[in-house]
């Protein structure tokens, strides 16, 4: 059995034709512990709600076992966790991290209270020191990431990488609702991202 958070982003409402919905699903169908919850005032989010949620679901993943504890952040629920990281909110030890499609600090003008510093070499720290692996994922042409997934996350943060063609922001309504590359990487970390 695995433990998983999954931390949706902004405007999210945990649609059925949503990838995270169907991966919840179905980890919970293979018997694993998931948590999926509904962030508070997704429209307008405000980090410190967002966190206080995250720092509850961590705390109740906690208390079901010690098997391994998998986190997986979309556009905005990336900004959450490299935020829940930099505050020192993560007190559990978490194995694997997947961040698909981070929105760009620099676009969130409207969630400002998310924007983090990527430079910092605190918080690059911080991410290699709360899991013992992170991995980000991207695409050629989203627009919440302009300069590539590589540019503004991987290479300032020092993170391995996987850039998916035609992925665009890995949206519902882009047809990214069933996508069997990210549930096959539960099990197995040197899956196919880019299976569907």
């Amino acid at each position: 059995m695995k433990r998983v958070l999954i931390i949706h982003g902004w405007g999210n409402r945990r649609q059925p034709d949503h990838w995270q919905r169907n991966l919840a699903t179905a980890l919970r169908r293979a018997g694993h512990a998931v948590a999926y919850p509904q962030l508070p005032n997704t429209d307008t989010p405000v980090l410190s709600e967002w966190l206080e949620v995250v720092d509850n679901e961590l705390a109740m993943l906690s208390e079901v076992s010690d098997d391994e504890l998998i986190v997986f952040g979309h556009s905005l629920g990336c900004l959450t966790w490299l935020n829940a990281v930099s505050q020192g909110i993560v007190k559990t030890p978490v194995n694997r991290v997947l961040l698909v499609a981070p929105a760009d600090p620099a676009l969130c003008d409207d969630a400002a209270t998310f924007q983090i510093d990527l430079g910092d070499p605190a918080l690059k720290q911080r991410v290699h020191d709360v899991a013992k692996s992170t991995l980000l994922v991207g695409s050629d042409g989203d627009d919440w990431i302009p300069q590539g997934v590589e540019k503004t996350f991987a290479q300032p943060l020092d993170l391995p990488f996987v850039v998916i063609d035609g992925g665009s922001h890995f949206a519902g309504e882009e047809g990214w609702g069933p996508w069997q590359g990210i549930i096959n990487w539960v099990t197995d970390p040197e899956a196919d991202l880019s299976v569907r």
